[in-house]
């Protein structure tokens, strides 16, 4: 199978990262949608990455459909979530809480990119989401928590995903402060092989 999609999207990253928590072996083609457009469309009608080619050649879009096949592809033994019951609904809310996450942290970039035409009440909106969705993470985080533990769900991958895009797109915010569990979490597993594979450069 394929993964296209560059790993600067976190939502190409956290599949790409549960691949790799699970050893299932893939091709990586790093496509930025931003950069081609008219490739990503070719690939997806709507133009936006990741998207998993199988090997049959069936494409599948969007990283929760794709991770939810992947966590079939894993088997019971392996599961990347729960199969049934409050402790996968609690995996697929922390999951949706940090997909959330993902976007409102790049709809506030892009809106501080506007410098002078910015408009405040929605980057202090877009800040607000942010620091409440960190907070339900944190609630979750730690030894007592669905995020943390090894081997890890998708909440967990979602989550560290989440902790080091702020990092770099939103560096002012202090997550550490907002979410000390969470941070402490991402810290233990930063140099776990799912997320150092997976890491995009800096450059």
């Amino acid at each position: 199978m394929k993964l296209i999609g560059t790993y600067v999207s976190p939502f190409a990253r956290r599949v790409a990262a549960a691949l790799v928590s699970r050893s299932i072996t893939y091709e990586h083609e790093d496509l930025n949608g931003y950069a081609n457009p008219a490739r990503a469309r070719e690939l997806n009608p709507v133009g936006k990455v990741p998207v998993l080619v199988l090997d049959d050649g069936e494409r599948l879009v969007d990283s929760a459909a794709i991770l939810d096949y992947l966590n079939e592809l894993a088997g019971p033994g392996n599961a990347l979530m729960p199969s049934r019951g409050p402790a996968r609904r609690s995996v697929l809310r922390l999951s949706a809480i940090a997909a959330t996450l993902l976007e409102q942290t790049t709809a506030h970039y892009f809106e501080q990119q506007r410098a002078a035409c910015a408009q405040p009440e929605l980057l202090e909106r877009y800040r607000l989401q942010i620091a409440g969705g960190l907070k339900a993470l944190d609630d979750a985080s730690g030894a007592a928590g669905p995020i943390g533990p090894k081997p890890f769900d998708v909440a967990t991958i979602s989550a560290v995903v989440v902790v080091e895009y702020l990092a770099r797109w939103y560096p002012e915010f202090d997550v550490a402060r907002i979410a000390p569990k969470l941070a402490a979490v991402a810290a233990a597993l930063a140099d776990d092989v799912a997320f150092v594979r997976t890491r995009p450069s800096l450059a």
